[in-house]
């Protein structure tokens, strides 16, 4: 065990190589060591920003250091405002001595810090579309496009971004995350030639990243309705994400109904407990079709009666000011309308499973892997391609 006068003395041995580091590339280097290390390097990113720093004040002009220190910004605590103040400020200023390559490499950039959450946001579009006017063979900035567009809902957009960024750049991530794409948009023949391309190339992604892959390759195949050993394909995938993040028990539920394994879904459903949803949950009409399918009909009207009794007792606890005090009456009254909706909406999806060969559909999602297209990222940029400055 390490003395305090040790950990003392290899801190400022630390400190001592740090100041060494002469170029972004030894610096970027010495970061990924530390990742895969599971070793703390804020301290590093504190270190690396004053390298930058006095980088910048060598050379005003190097974009690759402004870059840098807007990823250095983004590591310590997020300053996005910071970020797109140092950014923009830099464009402006050098805007007539920029090359159009590197405007789209900032731009580009820029891109990805308004919308971290790649959810849609209208100014990361732009800012990406901006990317690719400057250069348009700009492939992250394809990609970046591909996610914004899905996180805007804008299917076709975005299947069509992917599939650009496929063209400039042979990139496996790009290529799965078209393919996901070409399902979201009903094209599973053309999904099922990428995704069979993939599945044979496990040793190109890590063992999470490929159960994703796996996922996608088993859903598409249900939709083109090609059952055989599917399955089996579904149980292994299983036992190997079971209690992962990335991965929810009641995606194999659907997967089990949709392929016609009502025992299997049914046994899964049966885990969760009701009352534990405080909404209609949306997998109830699955259990209940399952239910119906094993003619556990009993079962079935059994727990439609705890989901009925259920959203009775979450009215009442309204009217009598058990719940929701805070809220105006009027806000109330509108809950309690939304609730008996939901009863009106949830009898009649259960009259129609119980009565009719009706069988709810299932939409499944694909997972993506969402690579990172930030050009300047110290955590997954290519060290041989920075240059030393």
């Amino acid at each position: 065990m390490s003395t305090a006068s040790e950990v003392e003395i290899g801190g400022k041995l630390e400190k001592q190589k740090n100041l060494e580091r002469k170029t972004v590339k030894e610096w970027i280097k010495y970061i990924q060591e530390k990742i895969r290390n599971n070793s703390d390097y804020d301290s590093v990113y504190e270190e690396y920003k004053i390298f930058l720093e006095n980088k910048l004040k060598e050379n005003p002009k190097n974009v690759e250091v402004i870059c840098q220190l807007a990823a250095v910004y983004n590591e310590l605590n997020y300053q996005w405002e910071k970020i797109y103040k140092l950014l923009n400020e830099f464009i402006k200023k050098y805007e007539n001595e920029l090359t159009n390559e590197e405007k789209s490499r900032i731009y580009t950039n820029l891109g990805f810090y308004y919308d971290d959450q790649r959810d849609g946001s209208k100014r990361a579009i732009r800012t990406l579309r901006k990317a690719i006017a400057f250069n348009p063979n700009n492939s992250k900035a394809y990609y970046g496009l591909g996610a914004d567009y899905y996180g805007a809902n804008k299917y076709d957009k975005s299947e069509e971004m992917y599939k650009r960024a496929c063209e400039l750049e042979d990139n496996p991530i790009y290529k799965f995350e078209y393919a996901n794409l070409l399902m979201v948009n009903g094209k599973y023949r053309e999904a099922k030639i990428i995704l069979e391309e993939l599945i044979k190339k496990d040793f190109e992604f890590g063992k999470e990243d490929f159960a994703k892959i796996k996922y996608s390759y088993i859903a598409n195949k249900i939709q083109l309705r090609k059952f055989e050993n599917i399955e089996n394909e579904i149980n292994e995938l299983m036992l190997e994400t079971v209690n992962k993040d990335d991965f929810f028990v009641e995606e194999f539920a659907e997967l089990y109904y949709l392929v016609g394994s009502y025992e299997k879904s049914r046994k899964i459903y049966s885990k969760f407990k009701i009352q534990d949803y405080q909404f209609p949950a949306w997998w109830l009409r699955f259990y209940f079709y399952s239910l119906k399918q094993l003619n556990e009909i009993e079962k079935l009207q059994e727990n439609f009666k705890i989901v009925l009794k259920i959203k009775d007792e979450e009215i009442e606890s309204i009217k009598n000011g058990e719940f929701l005090t805070e809220c105006t009456e009027s806000y109330k009254k509108e809950e309690i309308r939304e609730i008996k909706r939901q009863i009106k909406n949830l009898k009649a999806e259960y009259e129609k499973i119980l009565k009719t060969d009706y069988k709810p559909e299932v939409k499944i999602y694909p997972k993506f892997l969402y690579d990172c297209f930030l050009i300047d990222c110290p955590r997954h940029q290519k060290v041989n391609e920075i240059k030393s400055v």
